[in-house]
């Protein structure tokens, strides 16, 4: 019975992330709560289960520090948890996804498709919604005094077209969850052609592929297009030199497909201005969001020289990084403008905001957790229904090149259910050996 409802509460709290995050949040915390009277446990005997322990111990060992630097002061403590500090909770989600037995895997399996499907089909429906569809969900525990409007882009053959954001708050959260799943779509069609599969099954996927490719492309989100570009990369680096599963003629066929989506893109250019909008910035068109990235990255280098080892701390990043500016703008006068309107929420870099926030020691960990996930997904030996699933957890990190997708509470609560089914294939390599 308890394993049972702990089951239903997972599947809710791993679809309800493409509907909202506080609803996942909710259902992921009583799913942990059920996973921790289940029996048998799971061992976590693998090499990821034990970097991530590295990885979180830091951000303890740098809370405490910084904690016990402020006199115990318990205003500390709460401001920080209501900062970096609280994503560690997400990684329940990784431990959480652990309790499946393995006779629920192929269920669990058809529970991250039904994700990625409907994270798929809200994105399409959105793309022709003047308004934000997330207020459907957020009215059913709190009050909203009026519907929010999408960027409108224009119309395409008459039809009016928006940003599209599925149920999510912005267009490079969405873009975060985009990442993860199409992946999943190329390489799903891939393995259904090459299966023959019934041909009402290979058009339905086919279908699903050209939606989420129009989504995708609409929503405009650079870094996380970034990524999904190393993780196909990823992908097809595997077929072709690990598994050697690409022929001469799949690589011709493949080809001619890319040509033909060429064509269309510049047909739509040609003929469509928000067609052009969407294609502009990809091929250096620049958003009004470019230059400010280095003047964020400047002026966050010198709280890393100053704070080398346990970093800053969790919750301080606006009242440090105002301080910097201050000092850099009586340093270059003719900047400081651009130094008082640059936004101080995040680095948007993760690799700076992790240094920053917790000092290099934090740093390293994230490569190496980044390392050890980019090598497991080279083996040849892990079940397409693992890999193709999780070939999103690879570009991830390179989308953080760009920004903070770690530190955005709906992508990170996808990236841990992702990286625990990835994890549910190593522990079962670690118990082999």
């Amino acid at each position: 019975m308890i394993y049972r409802t702990y089951l239903v509460f997972l599947t809710l709290s791993i679809i309800s992330c493409a509907l909202s995050v506080s609803l996942s949040q909710v259902f992921l915390a009583l799913s942990f709560i059920l996973f921790l009277f289940l029996n048998p446990k799971p061992k976590f005997q693998s090499y990821l289960v034990k970097v991530l322990f590295l990885f979180y111990g830091w951000q303890i060992i740098s809370f405490c520090y910084h904690y016990i630097g402020s006199g115990l002061d318990s205003s500390f403590a709460k401001h920080a948890f209501n900062e970096e500090m609280k994503d560690i909770f997400l990684v329940s989600a990784f431990f959480t996804i652990q309790g499946i037995k393995a006779e629920d895997r192929k269920y669990l399996y058809r529970v991250l498709v039904a994700f990625a499907i409907t994270i798929a089909v809200t994105g399409f429906i959105s793309l022709f919604s003047s308004v934000r569809l997330s207020r459907l969900v957020s009215d059913l525990y709190k009050v909203s005094p009026s519907w929010k409007f999408q960027h409108h882009y224009g119309s395409v053959l008459g039809i009016d077209v928006h940003l599209p954001i599925g149920f999510m708050n912005t267009h490079l959260t969405f873009g975060g969850l985009l990442m993860f799943i199409y992946p999943f779509f190329i390489f799903h069609v891939y393995d259904l052609w090459k299966t023959k599969a019934k041909i009402i099954r290979l058009a339905t996927w086919i279908l699903l592929l050209g939606m989420v490719t129009i989504v995708f492309l609409f929503n405009n989100a650079r870094s996380a297009l970034i990524g999904m570009g190393i993780s196909l990369l990823l992908g097809f680096y595997v077929l072709a030199f690990v598994e050697n599963a690409i022929s001469t003629k799949i690589l011709k066929r493949a080809g001619i497909s890319f040509l033909f989506f060429l064509a269309i893109c510049f047909v739509g250019y040609k003929t469509s201005e928000p067609v052009q909008k969407v294609i502009n910035p990809l091929f250096g068109g620049e958003k009004h969001t470019d230059s400010g990235r280095t003047f964020i990255w400047h002026s966050t280098y010198p709280l890393i020289q100053t704070n080398p080892i346990f970093g800053i701390g969790s919750g301080k990043y606006k009242e440090e990084i105002e301080l910097s500016r201050k000092q850099l703008s009586f340093e270059e006068k003719e900047l400081s403008f651009f130094y008082e309107v640059t936004q101080r929420g995040h680095s948007h870099n993760d690799y700076l905001h992790l240094m920053t926030i917790f000092g290099v020691p934090q740093f390293i960990l994230y490569l190496s957790l980044m390392s050890l996930i980019l090598f497991t997904l080279l083996k040849r030996e892990i079940p397409n229904s693992t890999k193709y699933l999780t070939y999103g957890l690879g570009g991830f990190f390179f989308s953080g090149i760009l920004q903070c997708y770690f530190q955005d509470d709906e992508v990170l609560i996808v990236f841990m259910f992702l990286l625990g089914y990835l994890n549910i294939y190593l522990e079962k390599e670690s118990a082999e050996v």
